[in-house]
């Protein structure tokens, strides 16, 4: 019997594989997928994830020191930092790797096995795929946004979500970051251009409705501008949690990454709050493996835990998110108009406990900067109201 079988083998999974196998139990990663890591993403990891999980260098195409802000108007607003704050890569090598360390440890991986039931007994758990049966102690569910697998075991649903949409492109001067605000391209999100290789980055959008046909329209935009010169294959969609499953964690059972919605709100971005997540649970589980009990009482420290790391985050971020869905274009140039000071800038720059990780702090500096909270207070007096009351 198995001590651990893991559902999925994206980057919180294979972490999660890594240092439970590392503990000393005998785990087993089942993945729909052949290939590891082949998941839509634009691939961007804040500084503070690579010091703790490390990238390796064959798969950093890019540091990211700059962004570069285009309102619905068209005007520009240039954050840049003078020094690293993040690293654009190769997402499916970097979350391979952890799966090829897992293996090293003596993990074994079952790929192209998709799980289509769970039960949960007295003194196991049976798990059944395509083609296979198996028997374990515990189940880590990683098996990503939407999985059925999580309902299916009474845990429930994340309660928001949106649209992701991206193709890879041939681009023409694009040196740094690009995040374009407006109904236009991606109505109540946002649109982005991310260079990769040299003359090629990733061209994609969130929304709510209809991403394929902003997609479109947004690529238009880019060739009538000169910077898109060609796209290459075809465009892929998924699903982005936006506030994170109410429970997380059942007799023998523990969720993490996409399928808990550990996810930023604001930006859709989920491998570093995965790899955390996963940690968390690894230790949770190992404790109540060696102890012999994995009542779900037991099992709720990891709930405990992973939010008392990320809660703030989420809960800042996701009102966030959903006063920015609110605002008109106008609303959103006088705001970018006021963002422009150099008075913002500067803090933004030069502010210490500003994290491309985590964003509340942001999130408060923004709402309360008098020129943007003045701007709030016309578009809706409960904003303001909020933004007052804000203590992030």
């Amino acid at each position: 019997m198995e001590d651990v079988i893991i559902v999925g083998a994206g980057p919180a999974g294979n972490n999660a594989a890594l240092l439970l196998t590392q503990s000393g139990y005998k785990v087993t990663v089942i993945d729909y997928r052949h290939d590891i890591g082949n998941k839509p993403c634009t691939g961007i990891v804040g500084k503070e994830c690579a010091l703790k999980f490390p990238i390796p260098p064959d798969y950093i195409h890019r540091e990211a020191k700059t962004a570069t802000f285009i309102a619905p108007n068209g005007s520009q607003l240039n954050i840049d930092t003078g020094k690293t704050q993040a690293y654009i890569i190769d997402r499916a090598n970097y979350v391979a790797h952890f799966a090829h360390k897992a293996q090293a440890a003596g993990a074994s991986y079952k790929l192209g096995k998709r799980v289509l039931n769970i039960s949960i007994l007295d003194d196991q758990v049976q798990v059944s795929t395509d083609s296979e049966n198996y028997a374990c102690r515990s189940v880590i569910l990683a098996s990503g946004f939407g999985s059925s697998l999580v309902s299916n075991l009474g845990l429930g649903k994340v309660p928001d979500y949106v649209s992701g949409v991206q193709i890879s492109a041939k681009v023409e001067d694009l040196e740094n970051l690009h995040v374009y605000l407006g109904e236009q391209n991606a109505p109540g999100f946002f649109s982005w251009a991310v260079p990769t290789l040299p003359g090629e980055a990733l061209i994609g959008l969130m929304t709510r409705k209809h991403a394929p046909d902003h997609l479109q329209s947004f690529l238009e935009s880019l060739q009538s501008q000169n910077i898109l010169r060609d796209v290459i294959g075809k465009p892929v969609k998924w699903g982005i949690p936006l506030r994170p499953l109410k429970k997380t964690y059942s007799d023998r059972v523990l969720v993490i990454g996409d399928a808990a919605g550990q996810v930023k709100p604001t930006t859709g971005g989920g491998i570093y709050y995965a790899l955390m997540a996963s940690s968390i649970a690894a230790e949770i589980l190992s404790k109540a493996l060696k102890n012999r009990d994995l009542s779900a009482k037991t099992l709720s420290s990891y709930q405990s835990r992973w939010k008392q790391l990320l809660s703030t985050e989420l809960e800042s971020g996701y009102s966030a998110r959903r006063l920015y869905e609110y605002l008109s274009d106008r609303q959103i140039d006088s705001i970018m108009s006021q963002a422009r000071t150099k008075g913002f800038t500067d803090q933004i720059i030069h502010c210490e406990d500003i994290s491309f990780d985590w964003h509340s702090k942001l999130i408060g500096r923004m709402i309360n900067y008098p020129g943007i909270h003045n701007v709030l207070k016309l578009i809706n007096p409960i904003f303001a109201k909020l933004a007052q009351q804000t203590d992030i």
